[in-house]
Order: structure tokens, then sequence, then C-alpha cells
């Protein structure tokens, strides 16, 4: 059997790196079409993936990425992408008479891009009964599948490789819509990282920030960080993740990274994330319902993860005592005994994801009609 994967920067490897896995076992041909450079991948963990047997072509933008899948039809019995709403994609999902293309979610990419004037019928494959029951929500397609999720397998894999010599704090940087949208709110930012940095010196932590090379805001200048990682190598991040006590977030979507990696977090300024993008309807809509799901309510138990509020209505001295007191209650978090991971991602990550890629590919096979 033939597949053919098209993706494409890095951060995106790893929603199809178990059912390349998976695909390697059965000693299928395996090509993947993405911007990112196979290099950028070095350092991958022995968690049976060998990128050396994959035919990798690496393309200048996502326009090309485009125009070599659609020269390449003909090549492969299936072919498996992301981000199945996005108009990037569109003549590859809805402009073809090809049956067997197929994707599958990334992040929470299929709820913010949704549309209900979707005309393709390729199969999307969800992260969790969650994220499929809401997708059908708001799109009305019915070609939506659970099986698992092949990215929480690969992470999970990822949470058995922790290196714990180190103690480690990981700040991510804020999206620039957080930036953009809220005046003051990098006045906020100032205020909190003093703290945070001395929350990790009396702690005995290094203090770690995570960013992107699109976050151009030196955060440097309010603390000094004990080391920087970006996200252009899937491995670097995921093991910062993995290895960090904490990691402190502004409502990001790496919280599906961080619950399979078992790692506790502390969502800040969540009451901004709920009205980010009142602007645009559409969006909006979507983004109030992962806020209800993951940035709000019972979630925040204080034990896996917990919440730091931005209280526009305090002081700053009110502020920056509400703070240090939540940072001595994370604390206790952070030290507590009393985590059932795997309950945790039963809530809010509903349904089976062992050994997800395995029945994927079967369902896969069984609609290209693939005989063994």
């Amino acid at each position: 059997m033939n597949i053919g994967f098209f993706i494409d920067k890095s951060q995106t490897v790893q929603s199809i790196l178990g059912l390349v896995r998976e695909s390697q076992k059965r000693g299928y041909s395996i090509d993947v079409h993405s911007t990112c450079d196979k290099s950028s991948l070095a350092s991958i963990p022995s968690i049976g993936i060998d990128l050396n047997g994959v035919s990798w072509t690496t393309y200048t933008n996502r326009d090309n990425v485009r125009l070599g899948i659609l020269d390449s039809f003909d090549k492969y019995h299936a072919m498996v992408g992301i981000n199945l709403f996005n108009s990037i994609w569109r003549k590859i999902y809805e402009t073809t008479n090809y049956t067997n293309i197929y994707a599958v979610e990334y992040c929470w990419n299929e709820i913010y891009n949704h549309r209900t004037d979707y005309e393709g019928f390729s199969t999307l494959f969800c992260n969790s009964e969650w994220s499929k029951s809401t997708i059908k929500d708001l799109t009305g397609y019915k070609n939506i599948k659970f099986l698992g999720s092949p990215w929480f397998e690969v992470i999970k894999d990822f949470s058995t490789m922790k290196d714990t010599s180190e103690n480690i704090i990981t700040f991510m940087a804020p999206h620039n819509s957080f930036v953009s949208n809220y005046k003051g709110f990098l006045d906020k930012v100032c205020l909190f990282l003093p703290l945070l940095r001395k929350f990790c010196d009396k702690t005995g932590n290094k203090l770690i920030l995570k960013t992107r090379q699109k976050y151009s805001y030196p955060y440097h200048k309010f603390v000094n960080f004990d080391g920087v990682v970006t996200d252009d190598n899937i491995v670097s991040h995921l093991r910062l993740y993995a290895n960090s006590n904490c990691v402190f977030n502004f409502s990001s979507s790496a919280i599906n990274e961080l619950s399979f990696l078992e790692t506790p977090y502390v969502c800040l300024f969540s009451d901004l994330h709920a009205n980010l993008h009142k602007n645009r309807e559409n969006l909006f809509n979507a983004m109030s319902l992962i806020n209800s799901q993951y940035y709000s309510g019972d979630i925040f138990d204080g034990v896996h993860c917990d919440v730091i509020n931005s209280h526009p209505d305090l002081s700053q001295d009110g502020f920056l005592t509400m703070v240090n007191e939540r940072l001595d209650s994370i604390s206790q978090m952070i030290s507590s005994k009393d985590r059932d991971w795997n309950k945790f991602q039963k809530t809010y990550f509903p349904g089976n994801h062992d050994n997800s890629s395995s029945r994927i590919i079967d369902q896969i096979k069984q609609q290209c009609h693939i005989g063994k």
C-alpha cells in the first residue's frame, strides 16, 4: 500500500507520526509532503519511528505543497492530510473526484476553521469524542469518525522519556492575538514574570521560555530566563514539556500535549481568552466552546492544572498580591501525589487512544479496498 501524507510546518508532524509508524510496521510505502525539512526532526526518540525510511519532499510554502499533492494523486492508494476546513487545502479536499483522501484533526484547527459550506467527502478522523461532536455540531458534516487519536498516542510515548535530573518551570510566550487585542496586556505580563522568576528561584527551578519564531516580543526584557526553546523542532519542545515540573501558558492548545505528557499546567489570563475575537463571530463561537471545555470550570482542579486570571478590576498591588497567593497554591499542585492522569484524559479528551493508528490504517485500507 502506498500512502502520501501532506502537512506543513514542523509542529504538525506529530499529528501523523503515529500513522507513519504504523504504516512502517506494515511495510507500506510512505511519502511525506511538507514545508519543514526532515533535518529539523532530528533526535526523535526511539519509539519505533524511522524517518530514514520515509520519502520526504520539502516545499518552500503550502501553495507548493498543494501543487505537489495535486500532481501526485495517481501515485497513492490513500492520501492523509491535516486541516480539512482550511481554504489552503480546498483544491485537494473539495475539487477532486478522488475518494481516497483523509484528514486527521490537528490541535483544534478544524474547530477554529469550521465551515458549513464544505463540499468534499473526505473522512475526518478526530482527536476525541468531544471534538467529534463539536465539529459535527459546528459544520453539519457527517463523514467524521473517532477511532482514537494517533497524535495523543504518540505524545503518550514521549511521556515515558522524562528526564528528572533538572527542575524546570516553562513559561510559554502568549499568542500575538493577546498582545494585539488587549491594551495593557504586556504590562500585566511585565508584572507577572518577575514574580514567577522569584517563585522559580525559591523552589529551585530553572525558568525556560518556550516561544515561536513569529512571536517577536522580547520577553527576556522582563526577567532573565535560564534557556529558550522554540518549536521549529518538535522534539525539543515536547521534551521540554515532558521534563517540566509545570508549564505556564496563555490558554494554549499545548494543553493537549501537556495532558498526555502528564505535566501539570497553569492557564494564565483565561478570562481574556474568553473574550478574544469578539469581532469575528464564527471564530468567537468556536473558541467559546473550547474555552468552556478547557479554560474554565472544573478542569482547574488544583491537582492537574490551575488558573491565574488577569483580574482587570484589581489595582497593581492587588494583582501582585493575588498572583503571589495563587503561586503558593500552585506550589502545592506541583508537589501533589494525587494526580490521576488517566481519569483526567478520559474526562476532557474522551475516547480510547491506545492503538488508534492501527485502527485508522485498518479503516483506510478497508475503504480503499486494499487486501492483506
